[in-house]
């Protein structure tokens, strides 16, 4: 039997061959190692325990792919078509032959794309199953913990074309290198905002959020929070979907906007008489 040369952390499901002891995404104040201590996983232990990627549509040409049973920290994959090819962007952190198949006969992937290193999920395996490029925004680049043989993986910083009709972008926050993506034909052609944590979708219909640390429930400044709400409110998009197959369904770009400035004035004091 081969040797295993990289594993799986068991909490956030990023493929790592560094050898290190605990992995370092979740030794980090915006995600956590278990009170009981490291654990990691491979996929042959996922396979065993009867983990399958599940795939719905979301929308005409975009599906969603989450692992169940839910493994990691359960993000939801979006799989979006263009002319060129398939996007995944936020990837599980499971794969199999019936994954690949499936995947497949939707057109394949052309591009891998995470939305920040929580998502990275087993991003090379993918890319090799489809001969696809994975691409890692610069400023993250420390968090990569398997990089493969060169040139598997590109290091990116300026606004790009991933693909056709998809346009990526880093407005920080969460991460330095935080990345959304637009996809143009989204949305019957009002565009699709990929948010990943950038902004999260939250309960209350029409409204977003945005963290250090979503578990942890650490906050961003009023100023990072305006910034990123910025540069995402330069972009056309009438409906957003973030990394747990929520969404803000229509108007999110007013939506973001809106929540930014409520979000920015309780930060900085505006409320604290309310309190």
């Amino acid at each position: 039997m081969a040797k295993i040369s990289w594993t799986l952390c068991a909490t956030c499901g990023v493929e790592n061959d560094t050898g290190e002891q605990v992995c370092a995404i979740c030794d980090d104040e915006r995600q956590w190692v278990p009170a009981g201590g490291q654990r990691w996983s491979t996929l042959a232990d996922r396979a065993s325990d009867g983990c399958r990627i599940e795939i719905t549509e979301r929308e005409p040409g975009c599906w969603a792919l989450h692992a169940d049973p839910k493994v990691d920290i359960g993000q939801t994959a979006l799989l979006v078509r263009t002319e060129a090819g398939n996007l995944l962007w936020d990837v599980p952190g499971f794969i199999d032959d019936d994954a690949v198949s499936r995947v497949r006969e939707l057109g394949g992937v052309a591009a891998v794309l995470a939305s920040h290193p929580h998502m990275y999920g087993c991003q090379l395996e993918w890319a090799r199953a489809f001969g696809a490029p994975v691409y890692v925004a610069e400023a993250d680049r420390s968090w990569v913990r398997r990089w493969g043989e060169p040139g598997e993986i590109v290091t990116w910083s300026a606004p790009f074309d991933v693909l056709p009709g998809i346009r990526a972008l880093q407005p920080g926050g969460h991460f330095p290198g935080s990345t959304v993506a637009v996809w143009e034909a989204g949305a019957e052609g009002r565009g699709v905002l990929l948010s990943g944590d950038t902004c999260g979708a939250v309960p209350d219909q029409g409204w977003v959020t945005f963290m250090r640390s979503y578990p942890n429930s650490i906050p961003l400044s009023a100023a990072v929070v305006t910034r990123v709400a910025g540069t995402i409110a330069e972009l056309d998009f009438g409906r957003l979907y973030d990394n747990f197959g929520r969404q803000v369904p229509s108007d999110a770009r007013a939506a973001v906007l809106r929540s930014a400035e409520r979000y920015a004035a309780w930060v900085r004091g505006d409320y604290d008489h309310l309190t």
